[in-house]
C-alpha cells in the first residue's frame, strides 16, 4: 500500500529552531546530544539541500518533533 506523505519542511525547520531556541540550548550542544556536527546543525536549519535525512531525523527527534 501506497501512502503519500507530505511534510512541510519549511514549518518543521522553523519549529525546531523555536524548540530548541525555547529550551536554551545552542546549536553545539544540539549537535552533541543528536550525534552530528555542529556545521550539520547550521546547515539544517538554513535549510540547505546537503543535510542526509538520517541528520535531520537524529536532530528532529531530539526536538521531540519525530520518534525515530
Amino acid at each position: 500500500m501506497e501512502r503519500d506523505i507530505r511534510l512541510n519542511w519549511d514549518l518543521l525547520v522553523k519549529e525546531a529552531i523555536k524548540r530548541r531556541k525555547e529550551r536554551k540550548i545552542s546549536q553545539r550542544r544540539l549537535a552533541v546530544i543528536a550525534e552530528v556536527s555542529q556545521p550539520t546543525v547550521s546547515r539544517f536549519e538554513q535549510q540547505k539541500k546537503d543535510i542526509q535525512l538520517s541528520s535531520a531525523v537524529k536532530i528532529l527527534d531530539v526536538l521531540g518533533l519525530i520518534k525515530k
